[in-house]
């Protein structure tokens, strides 16, 4: 695994024929108010997958991004009390959902668990399952998220290894002051370990079809940003705090800051 290494953009619509209408945000239906925090969802799942109470509506800006292959068929949207992962049906979600835009969560009636640390929301699981569904059909997605026109620069939390914590899953996180620390027994495709001075460690999940899979990872000391879960690398490791990055960027010398 090797290096990874906010324009606001405005939008004209021509007399082309070629605009689509589903990448413009629904600016005119953004009306709604949050009535429950995203951190709160996690205590709905604390016995396991659960329906939504009808009226429930949460407010916050996407974190994610699938323009570069590591993130697939979800988006991650934050507020200030924690970030949960929304499964689509969608391939390019980026162009209708980019990082920063902000969007109502019309929750009422869909699904929610905990997996892999992060409170993951989508349909109804089918009669003897324990994860929720994709939605499905754009139809179905306009139905439970709503888009607004306000696009604006997200911000990590900055975080340091000794203090992670499972509250902190879901968000977009930054941690600085790690190198690339292999070792022999650990090693697993997918995965590059880091640890920090005091060699605790981290791992940062890359797909294989990213687009900066096989980028150099610099050799001095890095920051590495992005969304935070807790998942078990392997039978022989266990359960690991894992950064996912959104970029090639957000892997980079702290120099650089």
């Amino acid at each position: 695994m090797k290096y990874l290494v906010p324009i606001f953009m405005l939008f004209a619509v021509c007399a082309s024929g070629c605009y689509n209408r589903h990448n413009e945000p629904q600016s005119e239906a953004f009306d709604d108010f949050a009535n429950c925090k995203i951190g709160e969802l996690r205590d709905l799942c604390r016995n396991g997958c659960v329906i939504i109470e009808n009226g429930t509506v949460c407010v916050g800006r996407i974190t994610s991004s699938d323009s570069e292959g590591n993130f697939y068929r979800t988006i991650v949207v934050e507020d200030a009390s924690g970030g949960t992962e929304i499964r689509l049906g969608l391939y390019n979600s980026a162009t209708q959902y980019p990082v920063g835009l902000m969007v109502s969560l019309r929750l009422g009636g869909l699904a929610a668990v905990v997996e892999n640390g992060v409170v993951q929301i989508g349909l109804p699981p089918q009669k003897h399952d324990l994860s929720p569904r994709e939605l499905e059909t754009q139809a179905v997605i306009d139905k439970y998220i709503i888009r607004s026109s306000s696009v604006e620069p997200t911000l990590p939390t900055l975080c340091e290894i000794a203090s992670l914590d499972t509250s902190l899953c879901g968000r977009f996180v930054r941690i600085e002051g790690l190198r690339q620390a292999p070792a022999e027994d650990i090693s697993v495709e997918g995965y590059i370990r880091f640890a920090d001075s005091e060699e605790r460690a981290i791992f940062c999940s890359i797909s294989p079809y990213a687009d900066f899979a096989d980028s150099e990872v610099p050799a001095s000391e890095v920051t590495i940003q992005g969304i935070l879960y807790k998942e078990s690398i392997n039978a022989t490791i266990g359960e690991q705090f894992v950064i996912k990055p959104r970029f090639g960027d957000d892997i980079f010398a702290t120099d650089d800051i």
